[in-house]
């Protein structure tokens, strides 16, 4: 056989493999295929599609009553890998690994767990199991628009719940209260009570706004602010965004100009500290003040404090 003849059976073995695993995977997600469409796909004749489904994959697959090609019953898992693709835009990890797709996901989940070249450490989550009853009670309410009431932070509170939001490991409420739209920490919500027999109608403009955030700081106006990023943390607020509608530009020297719009003094100034000294506010100069500010006032604090002896509490027997 000569070396061209090996080539393209080769080649011809490669393609029949990649057209066989993508039927089988699109057939995992829960799909009925259809022959035509597949030919269409895979820009090879209706009748290369039936060798695969009648006779490659047979006893893999069956046809059903209106044409459609599907899965055995005994091939098909209890839960449809299509929801694996769902749950990963739930949970937010959608984006977690380079490669998304089915394929590698499937190859991944079926390979022994000490085998697998990748492990994704655990970020640190609130336990929220002790208010399941309270978060089902919240989202049936937001389901069906029932209004309700709570006592948060030593206040009663009166909502119309929207959405539960997770974020940073924690889980929130976002409602409004008083015509206003707000966030209440799940775990610090106590005697909650939803009012069945009433109903509101949610704002579209609360919906859209809810949807459009990317943190769960929740007020009317914004403002704009200019960092200047030090060539040594550069890296670390181009790898992700550290900020709401972060931009970044890069100068020669490696520094980053950063724009961010924050709706509160205290949703940005937690972060600046952590990258202390290499991240200063340039704009709006107020708040690089009341920065300054708080650090002195710290300073002066940890001072006083060292200069105290340290006492210990004794314990008598």
């Amino acid at each position: 056989m000569s070396a061209s003849t090996t080539a393209s059976s080769s080649s011809k073995g490669e393609k029949l493999a990649q057209r066989l695993s993508h039927i089988l995977a699109r057939l995992h997600q829960g799909d009925a295929v259809d022959k035509h469409q597949l030919a269409q796909d895979f820009q090879v004749d209706v009748r290369t599609i039936e060798r695969d489904l009648g006779e490659r994959l047979r006893g893999i697959v069956e046809r059903s009553a209106d044409g459609q090609w599907k899965l055995i019953r005994i091939t098909r898992s209890s839960i449809s890998t299509k929801h694996l693709h769902g749950y990963a835009r739930m949970s937010g990890t959608e984006n977690l690994f380079p490669d998304n797709s089915l394929r590698y996901l499937l190859e991944q989940l079926h390979r022994p767990e000490q085998e697998r070249t990748t492990h994704v450490q655990a970020i640190a989550h609130e336990d929220l199991r002790p208010r399941t009853q309270e978060f089902v009670q919240l989202q049936t309410a937001i389901e069906q628009k029932h209004p309700c009431s709570f006592s948060y932070k030593d206040k009663q509170r009166n909502v119309q719940p929207y959405k539960l939001i997770h974020k940073n490991g924690v889980w929130y409420l976002a409602a409004e209260e008083g015509a206003k739209l707000k966030n209440f920490s799940i775990g610090l919500i106590e005697n909650l009570l939803v009012d069945q027999r009433s109903f509101f109608v949610p704002k579209r403009s609360h919906k859209e706004y809810i949807d459009a955030k990317d943190d769960v700081w929740f007020t009317d106006d914004t403002t704009e602010v200019l960092l200047r990023v030090a060539p040594e943390a550069a890296h670390y607020f181009i790898r992700r965004p550290l900020l709401p509608q972060q931009q970044q530009r890069q100068d020669r020297d490696g520094s980053l100009l950063v724009t961010t719009h924050i709706n509160h003094i205290d949703q940005l100034l937690p972060v600046v500290r952590y990258w202390l000294p290499h991240v200063r506010i340039v704009q709006p100069a107020e708040w690089h003040a009341n920065l300054l500010s708080s650090l002195r006032h710290a300073l002066v604090r940890w001072e006083s404090s060292a200069s105290q002896p340290f006492k210990t509490k004794q314990h008598q027997d």
